[in-house]
């Protein structure tokens, strides 16, 4: 018996991704050539894709009552990376910023894959034992039963932008740490986003996402907001009891009861919702932060962070 092979028997390499990509190190103990693998990124000319462990929880295993430090430290260190990776791109590689000590890169290597995400989360399962690969498949199964992302109520959401620049007139270091797309917006800039979770603001004291409650109750929004609520969910899990020093916020906006552009119909409304995203937060152990003006969101989140 005689068997043919035709070329649609074999997997194409025509939509596989060629990248360069290089292992994250944390040097948890300054002078010491231990190295944990934290993250892998990858990079093209034009896009990039962070991979980053997600199982901290072994973290107390190797240090104990310091793996808050520890944790701390590096997830810090990777939500930096992000944005020098979008502003810099693959240059990031080759040329890292020394942001935070005990932070490197291993050596830069070119790789092939169906995407920019499957090269590096495929090296990171392969190098790093803070991954947990399972734990990383059950992540995304959940997330399918979730409302996809709704990509054009947060570009066109004003509100992240608007708290950044708010910040940024008080205490300009801290702009930093918010999400590289927002930043790009602010400067009016547009690249590619690979990232899966999604989280406007990641400080030494709070983590937190920001979304306005328009007047009249739409849907769309109300999926968004439970959308980043879960975004949030997941990053906190990742780090699970270690991560006890930083607050996960979901920030809404929504007008005042004042506002000539609402009716008092509309404002009830308006706190239905809150309410209503208020329990879903209780069941994420979520907290729901609503206020009414870009000043009331900037200092709360300068007073957390005043205080960390």
């Amino acid at each position: 018996m005689s068997v043919s092979f035709t070329h649609d028997h074999f997997p194409s390499r025509a939509r596989h991704v060629r990248a360069f990509w290089t292992p994250v190190l944390f040097s948890p103990r300054l002078g010491s050539p231990e190295n944990l693998v934290i993250g892998v990124a990858s990079a093209t000319e034009t896009d990039f894709y962070l991979a980053e462990a997600n199982a901290w929880r072994r973290l107390h295993c190797l240090f104990g009552d310091g793996a808050e430090t520890a944790l701390l430290a590096a997830r810090v260190a990777l939500d930096v990376l992000k944005v020098d990776l979008s502003e810099r791109g693959r240059i990031a590689l080759y040329e890292p910023r020394q942001t935070f000590s005990g932070i490197t890169f291993g050596e830069v290597r070119e790789g092939e894959g169906g995407s920019l995400k499957q090269i590096a989360t495929t090296w990171l399962a392969s190098l790093s034992s803070l991954y947990d690969l399972n734990l990383a498949e059950s992540v995304e199964s959940a997330a399918d039963t979730l409302p996809p992302p709704v990509d054009a109520e947060r570009k066109t959401d004003r509100l992240p932008v608007l708290v950044l620049e708010y910040v940024e007139q008080h205490r300009p270091r801290l702009t930093d740490f918010f999400h590289s797309e927002i930043r790009e917006r602010r400067e009016k800039k547009r690249r590619p986003r690979a990232q899966d979770i999604y989280i406007g603001f990641a400080g030494s004291a709070l983590v937190a996402n920001f979304a306005t409650l328009p007047a009249k109750r739409s849907k769309t929004t109300i999926d968004h907001i439970k959308r980043l609520m879960w975004d949030l969910e997941q990053d906190r899990d990742a780090a699970g009891a270690l991560d006890r020093r930083r607050k996960y916020e979901m920030i809404v906006k929504h007008q005042e009861k004042s506002d000539p552009h609402i009716t008092e119909k509309q404002f009830d409304e308006v706190l239905e919702v809150v309410d209503e995203l208020a329990e879903q937060g209780k069941k994420r152990e979520i907290d729901v932060v609503p206020r009414v003006t870009v000043p009331d969101i900037g200092n709360h989140l300068l007073e957390l962070e005043l205080a960390a």
